[in-house]
This record gives C-alpha cells, sequence and structure tokens, in this order.
C-alpha cells in the first residue's frame, strides 16, 4: 500500500510527469527507429548493423576495458613500489644488525669506562715491569677526544731509551698483551750513536673507551 502511495505522489509530481513523458518519447523515437530499420534494405541493415557493432565496441573499450587497464596499472605500480620498500627495509636491517655487530666488537675492545681510566698509568705499570722504568724516557697524554656519543680516545706519546731490539720486542708484545687493548698507531725508532744495540723509540698508543 505505501509503495503504491509513493508512486501515486511521483505520477502526480512534477518529476513524474517529465519522466513519464520521457519515456513516451524514447518509446516513440525506438519505434521511428525501428520502423527506418525495416525500410531499409538488407545491404543497408547489414551496414547498420556493423556500424552499431563498431560503436558497441568503441563504447566498451572507452566505458569499460580503458578504465580496468588502467586500474590494473595502477595496480601492478603500487605493487612494485610495495616490493621496492619492503627490499629497502630488509636492506637496511641487515644494515642495522652489522652495525649492531659492529658496536658489540668495539665494546669489547674498549677500555673500561669511567674517569679514574689513565692510559699513561697503564703503559707505564706494564713496560716498567717489562724493561724497567729506567728506560722509559717520557710518557705524555693528551686529553680525552670524544669520537662519538658511545666512545673516547685516549692518545699517548711514549719514549723509550736505550733499548734493545730484544727490550723494544718484550715492550711491543708487553703493549699487545694488555687487557686493556692498545693499538701502537705510529712507532720511530733511531739508533744511538756510538752504542751497540741501542735505540731510541717513539711511539704513539691509543685505546678507546667507552664514555661514562
Amino acid at each position: 500500500m505505501a509503495e503504491n502511495r509513493i508512486i501515486s505522489l511521483l505520477a502526480d509530481s512534477e518529476a513524474g510527469r517529465y519522466l513519464a513523458e520521457l519515456r513516451q518519447r524514447s518509446r516513440i523515437y525506438s519505434n521511428q527507429l525501428r520502423e527506418r530499420y525495416r525500410k531499409l534494405e538488407r545491404r543497408e541493415q547489414y551496414l547498420v548493423q556493423i556500424g552499431s557493432l563498431i560503436f558497441g565496441v568503441f563504447l566498451l573499450y572507452n566505458l569499460v576495458y580503458q578504465p580496468i587497464m588502467a586500474w590494473q596499472s595502477g595496480l601492478e605500480n603500487d605493487i612494485q613500489t610495495r616490493e621496492r620498500d619492503v627490499s629497502n627495509v630488509r636492506r637496511l636491517t641487515v644494515t642495522y644488525q652489522r652495525v649492531q655487530h659492529e658496536v658489540a666488537r668495539l665494546e669489547k675492545q674498549t677500555a673500561p669506562a669511567g674517569p679514574d681510566f689513565a692510559l699513561s698509568s697503564v703503559l707505564a705499570t706494564a713496560l716498567g715491569s717489562a724493561i724497567g722504568n729506567d728506560k722509559i724516557g717520557g710518557i705524555n697524554a693528551d686529553p680525552p677526544k670524544k669520537i662519538s656519543p658511545q666512545f673516547s680516545q685516549y692518545q699517548v706519546a711514549l719514549k723509550l731509551s736505550a733499548v734493545s731490539l730484544e727490550q723494544l720486542v718484550d715492550a711491543l708484545y708487553q703493549i699487545k698483551t694488555l687487557k686493556v687493548p692498545v693499538v701502537v698507531s705510529d712507532i720511530s725508532i733511531k739508533k744511538r750513536v756510538g752504542e751497540h744495540d741501542s735505540y731510541d723509540v717513539d711511539m704513539t698508543c691509543l685505546a678507546l673507551a667507552r664514555n661514562a
């Protein structure tokens, strides 16, 4: 009952009358086209059918096929973009893991953190027991240099006086076997004039320490 009432109201409205008139005109035009088509010769009817088929294909291509292909192309581009993003994330993950391993390795090769660490004292104690304090001509320590938020570099200029080659080897071995990893970054060996198997040695020693 409600549906019939709505249809009745629509039919009585201006829009309803317009739609009814539009349907009536479309039936008239459709009948006229059919009548004209029947009056055509067989060859002309074939041409009309071919033209209608071409027009239908044209509409199908522009209204259906092209939008589908455009959507498919956009989808493929989105997929390729996502694949590149995933590949970049994987590559960054591998890089991050490698950096983490490198940091862990460096942390194992660093001196203990804290303001009480002094590379000069460590070297003086080690070399004094290896070759004697009288062979240590000088130890000059630079202020710690902060090279990153995590690490600081300690540098000491060390001078050995009148040491033999055997004593030099002992000194270098002592430095290498310290619990605190120390690197000899530079070394200069000069033979003492008029003395057999006696050398003056200048070297620079470095160590990394974690910041407190």
